[in-house]
């Protein structure tokens, strides 16, 4: 024998199940007048975005491929070639010296004596600093 608790729990049930149902079929239906009478002007942007995405995966899946274009340039997966390393020069503001930017941030931990990697070790360019 099936108590109150019961009846309401399945008919709650049934209920959430046919409202479930009537919005996955409005929104399915509505979905399919827009693409049947072309009403959506997005739908050749964004299969030229599934197109261009499925390029760049399978370019990047390519074992042949290594990444690069002409050992120079790596190529991101929007199909633009970017240099592997920064090759803009930047000059230190603490020494002086003309840096790659690609090696600006190591340098300057080990210029400035501050990050991860720095040395508990009194620097030879200190001590002569300090005797001056």
């Amino acid at each position: 024998m099936s108590g109150p608790n019961e009846d309401n729990t399945q008919l709650s049930s049934h209920f959430f199940g046919d409202l479930l149902d009537s919005i996955i079929v409005d929104v399915a239906s509505e979905c399919h007048r827009i693409a049947k009478l072309g009403l959506d002007h997005n739908l050749e942007e964004e299969e030229e975005e599934i197109r261009l995405s499925a390029q760049a995966r399978a370019t990047v899946a390519d074992p042949s491929n290594s990444g690069e274009a002409n050992n120079k340039y790596v190529v991101d997966i929007f199909g633009q070639t970017h240099p592997s390393v920064a090759n803009e020069i930047f000059e230190c503001m603490n020494c002086g010296r003309s840096i790659a930017a690609g090696r600006f941030a190591p340098h300057l931990e080990k210029c400035m004596g501050k990050g991860r990697k720095t040395r508990l070790k009194v620097t030879r360019s200190s001590t002569a600093a300090q005797n001056r």
